[in-house]
């Protein structure tokens, strides 16, 4: 695929990790982001500081993979619509919001997961933005994420406050 999108030197570093074929049975998950998952993946692992390999385990929501105990009833319900698929360098969960048509978010886990930056509108743009901040300058970055995905190019978002774009 990356030498597909003209970017062959991609192709030999950065490792993708598919879904199994199961997340596409989840009735919570979205039917698009699942295919996505499972025909493409996400990097294992990638700047800034990011690992997918969550993805590999198939989908997981967030109060499952911390376990149900450590939520109140109220937390659980607020919890509900994340879906695991990452994590960020400092332990946070990047999650897909099955509540906001799979948005892409970050939770806070030093607040119990009540503070969330956006990420990304979709796991397949998320994909994008990923590939552009490993092939152009982080100050392109931006201006080329925001033809596609204009939110996640605001400097409030979870990308570009990592890679400190301008």
């Amino acid at each position: 695929m990356a030498e597909a999108a003209g970017v062959p030197e991609v192709a030999d570093e950065i490792i993708l990790v598919p879904a199994p074929r199961e997340i596409l049975d989840v009735p919570a998950f979205p039917a698009e982001a699942a295919r996505f998952l499972v025909e493409a993946g996400l990097p294992g692992s990638c700047a800034p500081f990011l690992s997918f390999e969550a993805v590999a385990r198939g989908p997981s929501s967030l109060v499952q993979l911390y376990g149900a105990h450590q939520f109140s009833p109220e937390d659980q319900s607020r919890l509900a619509s994340f879906c695991v698929i990452g994590s960020d360098g400092a332990g946070n969960p990047l999650c897909l919001d099955s509540a906001r048509d799979g948005e892409i978010v970050m939770l806070d886990h030093e607040d119990q997961f009540r503070s969330r930056t956006f990420v990304a509108s979709s796991v397949a743009t998320l994909a994008h933005a990923l590939l552009i901040s490993y092939i152009l300058p982080h100050a392109e970055f931006a201006e080329h994420v925001r033809v596609f995905d204009p939110r996640a190019a605001d400097r409030s978002s979870f990308l570009p406050t990592e890679l400190g774009v301008p």
